[in-house]
């Protein structure tokens, strides 16, 4: 396989179009299994990150320019996604893993799928290393928050929700290689929304 390809591989898992499956099928595991307010602790982290993309990229898509030092136009959305999603993912399972070596498994194993897809997005020119680095920095939300979060004892069913949460995953390798045409959609939206508001012209 050519580099090009393997990058192109690379950063399709982080695209939202397998993403945003993949966090709502963990949500869903998580209420059938371990009861509604571990899913919504889930579903409030994903949102805080993703939903800090989406409020960075509108600022920056038209506010950008006035801070060129930074050199950001827009944060990678997939650093954000990929990091919230697979590092929340691997937060998870370090909780309701009973072994070490399973929960240094995930942790390594998300650890080095983020970095890989970060670095796809800087290698294929698609962001620059600001872009990546904000947008990492406000994915590492959703884990941040999943960590500190502390459920009951009761809420926690390891087994069955460590078997199902396989499910998700083989979603991830189903839908990989779709894709979802959000950014002109956010481009249009800040665009819009600064000419309203008369700002960063």
């Amino acid at each position: 396989m050519h580099l090009t390809e393997l990058l192109y591989f690379i950063t399709a898992f982080g695209d939202q179009a397998v993403v945003l499956p993949f966090s709502i099928a963990v949500a869903i595991v998580l209420a059938a299994t371990s009861g509604r307010r571990t899913a919504l602790r889930w579903c409030a982290a994903l949102t805080a990150s993703l939903g800090g993309a989406l409020i960075a990229k509108i600022i920056f898509i038209s506010c950008g320019h006035l801070l060129p030092g930074l050199d950001i136009r827009s944060p990678s959305g997939h650093a954000t996604a990929a990091i919230a999603a697979y590092g929340g993912f691997a937060t998870l399972w370090a909780k309701l893993a009973r072994t070490r070596w399973t929960r240094a498994f995930f942790a390594v194993g998300a650890l080095a799928a983020c970095t890989a897809i970060a670095a796809s997005r800087i290698l294929l020119h698609m962001h620059s290393a600001p872009e990546v680095l904000l947008g990492a920095l406000i994915g590492l939300a959703a884990p941040i928050i999943l960590y500190r979060a502390q459920p009951a004892a009761s809420e926690l069913r390891a087994e069955p929700t460590l078997l199902l949460l396989f499910m998700p995953l083989c979603l991830v390798f189903f839908l990989h290689g779709t894709t979802l045409p959000i950014e002109s959609r956010i481009d249009e939206i800040s665009k819009t929304l600064t000419a309203l508001l008369g700002i960063c012209s």
